[in-house]
């Protein structure tokens, strides 16, 4: 790949360079990260295709799947230290540096280039979770993400782009190009008057009314697991599904991360520019990361009927065991709190879920909206316990008059 002829880059690099040690976070060498990171990261290896591993320095007719993964990893690990250590980098910025390294094959042709550019493209989506890179078409001339059914439209706006990204756009403008998929704080994605009027008017919530139960029993909301992190708590109002990331030790990790070493794959995707006021910043990415792991205990940990309801799912269906992330379990399955959440029986959306604010407003309004259907849902919905026990006080003597009626009518013919 040439690096004069098809990559132009100027490479501005204002942070100080991390050791091997700092950026090997995958859990291959590091064993505070996350456990079951690695096993999912080689799934999403094993979907590679083989033409992709053309671009590393291997004889591939000799070459063992134990290689390639090596390769692999020193890629993967090479290509976080790039995006760390690096301000406003972009595609072909990263891939400048590993053909400095060493890293990948120096190789003139345009199809390498393509293929390096896809590389470098799907392991930002697996080092942010931000977003799943779709399987390429052959040849490879568009970036695309692969379509996540049930998440919201402003998240994924748009789920391909071309090529020539990769030459200019940073990777905060880069990432812009697919959707919102970094929210900011307080924003409001939806210019429909009635979904600003219950952002803007829907100021708290409380965790016995807003839950996992409610919206099941109530809404009739489906829970959908994904490893997407910037699905998550999206709602798609024609497939009555809620996307909740599946995966919330990689937030704790991220924000330990940041806390110990400055920033991560993750922060590197936020913007500096006070024009986007939509893309977080730093602080917002580290804000939104708190929200998702506080998410968790409103939706399911406060209140023993969603804990019940959360035991009775299979988050993790389709995965190995192996990639099952066991602090799902932990924050949604058990009473108490975990270290170093502030859980509350009301939460000030403005101030706990900032960023998450949007959304849930979004479901609040389904349960505002709501009006129960069956004796089932009606028997369930305890949102408001005057009205629930007054209904339900006039059916039970109501019925237990109209019973007495009938025996005082069947004894006078005894």
């Amino acid at each position: 790949m040439a690096k004069g002829t098809n990559l132009h880059i100027k490479i501005k690099s204002d942070r100080a360079p991390r050791s091997a040690e700092n950026v090997q976070w995958i859990g291959l060498t590091r064993p505070h990260g996350p456990s079951w990171y690695q096993a999912w990261l080689s799934s999403q290896f094993e979907e590679l295709p083989s033409s992709i591993l053309d671009i590393f320095h291997v004889d591939h007719e000799r070459c063992t799947s134990e290689s390639h993964w090596e390769c692999f990893v020193s890629a993967f690990l090479a290509i976080s230290e790039c995006i760390a250590s690096t301000s406003a980098i972009t595609i072909d910025g990263i891939i400048i540096q590993l053909l400095e390294k060493s890293v990948i094959a120096t190789d003139a042709s345009y199809d390498s280039l393509q293929y390096a550019r896809y590389f470098v493209f799907s392991v930002l989506g697996w080092q942010t979770m931000l977003f799943k890179p779709a399987h390429p078409t052959e040849p490879v001339h568009q970036l695309t993400i692969e379509e996540q059914r049930g998440c919201c439209e402003y998240t994924h706006m748009s789920l391909q782009q071309d090529m020539r990204v990769c030459e200019q756009d940073p990777l905060s403008e880069f990432l812009m190009g697919f959707g919102v998929l970094l929210p900011s704080k307080n924003i409001c994605l939806n210019d429909d008057q009635d979904v600003l009027h219950i952002f803007h008017q829907q100021v708290e919530v409380s965790a016995r009314t807003f839950n996992a139960y409610n919206l099941s029993s109530i809404t009739g909301i489906r829970i959908k697991w994904v490893d997407t992190l910037a699905c998550h708590l999206a709602f798609n109002a024609s497939t009555r599904e809620l996307s909740l990331f599946q995966c919330p030790s990689f937030c704790q990790f991220c924000l330990l991360t940041y806390e110990s070493l400055g920033q991560g794959s993750i922060h590197a995707c936020a913007t500096t520019s006070k024009l986007r006021c939509q893309w977080a910043t730093e602080d917002e990415v580290n804000q939104l990361l708190r929200e998702i792991l506080l998410s968790y205990r409103l939706l399911f940990g406060q209140t023993k009927r969603s804990r019940v309801l959360f035991r009775s799912l299979n988050p993790f269906a389709q995965c190995s065991k192996p990639s099952r992330d066991p602090l799902l379990s932990t924050l949604c399955g058990k009473k108490p709190c975990f270290p170093g959440l502030v859980q509350k029986e009301r939460y000030y959306l403005s101030q706990d879920f900032p960023v998450l604010r949007y959304r849930i407003a979004v479901l609040q309004r389904q349960l505002a909206t709501t009006t129960p259907c069956t004796w089932v849902q009606l028997w369930r919905d305890k949102r408001d316990s005057a009205n629930w026990l007054t209904f339900w006080a006039v059916i039970f003597f109501g019925a237990f008059g109209s019973l007495m009626s009938l025996l005082q009518v069947v004894l006078q013919f005894v």
